[in-house]
């Protein structure tokens, strides 16, 4: 399982909703947690998913076309490795 931190500087909530809109409601395969909101840079995105590998397909799936769209800048990203993961919903 991997956490994902996506540091979007110039990014806005509106943009963020654009993609969400875009997307529908349905939770992709192999996510565990997304939670975002907005910073003093932009936005950050935060995610727990089972494997790289899920991301991918979500990302071929529409999400790439999504940001796009929606001109999201490119974000930093980083990842680890999750060691644990408690207290969700």
């Amino acid at each position: 399982m991997i956490c994902r931190i996506y540091d979007v500087p110039g990014a806005t909530l509106e943009q963020y909703d654009q993609v969400n809109e875009g997307l529908g409601s349905e939770k992709p395969d192999g996510v565990h947690a997304h939670i975002a909101g907005k910073t003093d840079r932009g936005i950050q995105v935060i995610e727990v998913w089972d494997s790289p590998e899920h991301i991918e397909r979500y990302m071929e799936a529409g999400l790439a076309e999504a940001l796009q769209d929606a001109e999201i800048p490119e974000p930093t990203i980083t990842e680890f490795e999750v060691h644990n993961l408690d207290w969700l919903g």
